[in-house]
């Protein structure tokens, strides 16, 4: 039996694949809180469309950051309460319609494996033909384009459970999943498909929308990453003050 679930999903300039998955997701969820900015008004529409809460605000872009997606995240948990089963996702996902739940467990957190349409078609893949894309090769953390865990979860830290003083949105929801245990990681019986490219949009939106047309910022953000990319190799770290 499916267990009540809190989704929390952050959407900044990806309101052309939040009308998608959303609509296509919104069964699974008790209640769902997308998060975004007051100007985002896109996105705004696609939420109220489809039964969610809305949490604006500007914690993205506060002490310089390029997108801060967890201090937006941390914001909204915040303000709606950290209780009960919860699943933190991106809004370029797509779950099965239908799912075999198992129980869940408190000491657990899981995420699904996630395979990869990078080239997203006109009309979104039918369910039997996700097997015929690849799993992404990252296999080995349990990364935040879906994470699913219990508010009272004894590994969380008094809040913020998330690392807020990011530059942009990679990184936090590494070090999120090394809360738990290798022991505690775990994969529901389902996988998801992630339309676009992994780890390209970490500064703000740079991939094209669905009709083809190109961020304004989209130069500028590729060029953030890059440099928050060369830093990481020459320091031979993975922190946040650096990054």
């Amino acid at each position: 039996m499916q267990p009540p679930l809190r989704a929390f999903i952050v959407c900044v300039d990806y309101s052309d694949l939040l009308r998608l998955t959303l609509a296509y997701n919104r069964h699974h969820f008790s209640e769902v809180t997308v998060v975004t900015t007051k100007a985002d008004r896109a996105t705004h529409y696609a939420a109220s469309s489809n039964d969610a809460y809305l949490i604006k605000t500007e914690k993205f872009y506060e002490n310089g950051a390029h997108f801060n997606k967890f201090a937006a995240l941390e914001h909204a948990l915040d303000t709606l309460g950290r209780h009960g089963w919860i699943c933190v996702m991106d809004a370029d996902v797509l779950w099965p319609k239908h799912i075999d739940w198992k129980p869940l467990d408190i000491g657990n957190i899981y995420t699904p494996l996630r395979r990869m349409c990078v080239d997203i078609p006109d009309n979104l893949p039918q369910e039997p033909y996700w097997k015929s894309y690849p799993l992404h090769p990252q296999q080995v953390e349990w990364a935040g384009y879906t994470q699913i865990f219990h508010g009272d979860d004894p590994a969380l830290p008094s809040a913020p459970w998330h690392q807020t003083n990011w530059k942009h949105a990679g990184g936090a929801d590494s070090f999120f999943q090394r809360l738990w245990p290798q022991q505690s990681k775990l994969r529901p019986p389902f996988e998801v498909l992630h339309l676009g490219p992994a780890g390209v949009n970490w500064c703000g939106r740079a991939t094209p929308y669905l009709n083809g047309e190109i961020p304004d910022e989209a130069n500028n953000r590729k060029a953030a990453l890059r440099n928050f990319i060369q830093q990481r190799k020459i320091n031979k770290s993975f922190d946040s003050e650096k990054l």
